[in-house]
């Protein structure tokens, strides 16, 4: 994968940040006509939801680890891969307290957190 074009990196990056906030701010309860996208974010399990903040904050910062290669300094792109990780984590979080049906909390904040420091141990092991 390091033969892809850093243009291309930050695109694909970019694009799983759009995906994530959009996932962030889907109202919590779906009503009579909303998309079948809707009706699955409201329906999904809560369960599922605190392994999904892991999982896709690993992700994104795995990704912004990657998207960052061509910095010189590792811990440089390691801090701010994980910044960007966290930052955004909270921030939607903040924003879900405004969102009908979400709820914005300092345990999914902390997932986030947690899922961004899965990406960091991932991206240490493969990158």
């Amino acid at each position: 994968m390091n033969n892809i074009p850093i243009v291309a990196r930050f695109v694909l990056t970019i694009l799983f940040m759009t995906l994530l906030v959009g996932v962030s701010i889907v109202p919590g309860r779906a009503q009579p006509g909303d998309s079948v996208f809707v009706f699955i974010v409201a329906n999904t399990p809560t369960a599922i939801q605190k392994l999904l903040h892991l999982a896709l904050y690993a992700m994104l910062t795995l990704m912004w680890v990657w998207t960052l290669e061509a910095m010189q300094s590792r811990p440089a792109r390691l801090l701010i891969a994980a910044l960007i990780a966290v930052i955004l984590g909270a921030s939607m979080e903040w924003y879900q307290t405004r969102v009908p049906g979400r709820f914005g909390t300092i345990v999914d904040v902390a997932l986030n957190a947690a899922g961004a420091a899965l990406g960091l141990i991932a991206a240490i092991v493969l990158l």
